[in-house]
């Protein structure tokens, strides 16, 4: 795998978890857990891999994550965790906020700081984020890519995210690998896929992804891939 900075920004590895028709909840959003705890211990060894970790406030108001590397014994450092968050709305009790003595996080918003309360805080770095290139989700990703990389010296990224912005990141030309976890499930047609659009119309289009490696974790499997440059 690359491990140097590609054109001014993070490595960026986007890491997805479904079901084996590529789901990530149910029609009713039910989602924990679709993968097994072999294959969740294995994403905290790969978060204490890279920098940071990212996500979207999407994610955050769901699920509560605390994105940090729960490893025994402990890693010798947390990444930073670095949550996308247009309007400002990262609530104070959230385990992300609560855990800043463990791990720094990097809060981005479209406007001024929101919440002088967790301005206060030692653990947390604002960066207003221009949104004139902002496209689904609301930020503009090269701008927020480009400043991890020269503001904090984040090589490495590891997102973890809903759909909207998985999808942004790949439409954007900003993933170069994929770690994908599937469970042995099927949800359905019904259920929430793990994209949204991808603009492909013809099978010219697709997205073509070269294969890197193959584990099993317990029930699940884990196929990584590289993209292949365009």
């Amino acid at each position: 795998m690359k491990t140097e900075v590609a054109k001014d920004r993070p490595i960026v590895t986007l890491k997805l978890a479904t079901s084996l028709d590529a789901r990530i909840a149910t029609v009713t959003g039910a989602s924990q857990w679709i993968t097994g705890p072999e294959s969740r211990a294995e994403v905290h060894r790969m978060r204490s891999t890279h920098d940071a970790v990212l996500t979207g406030i999407g994610t955050v108001l769901a699920d509560d994550p605390e994105l940090t590397a729960r490893l025994d014994p402990p890693p010798a450092r947390q990444p930073w965790r670095v949550v996308l968050d247009r309007d400002g709305r990262l609530p104070t009790k959230s385990k992300l906020v609560q855990t800043t003595d463990k791990a720094g996080l990097i809060w981005c918003t479209g406007g001024p700081v929101p919440s002088e309360n967790l301005a206060e805080l030692s653990g947390v770095k604002h960066h207003r984020v221009d949104q004139s290139k902002a496209g689904t989700v609301g930020l503009d990703l090269q701008y927020v890519l480009r400043m991890l990389t020269n503001t904090y010296h984040i090589g490495t990224l590891m997102v973890e995210t809903g759909p909207t912005l998985a999808t942004a990141f790949l439409r954007a030309g900003l993933v170069d690998h994929i770690a994908w976890f599937r469970a042995p499930l099927l949800l359905g047609g019904d259920g929430r896929p793990v994209f949204e659009s991808l603009n492909v119309h013809d099978l010219s289009e697709a997205w073509v992804l070269k294969q890197t490696d193959h584990k099993q974790f317990g029930r699940d499997v884990l196929d990584c891939f590289d993209l292949s440059p365009t």
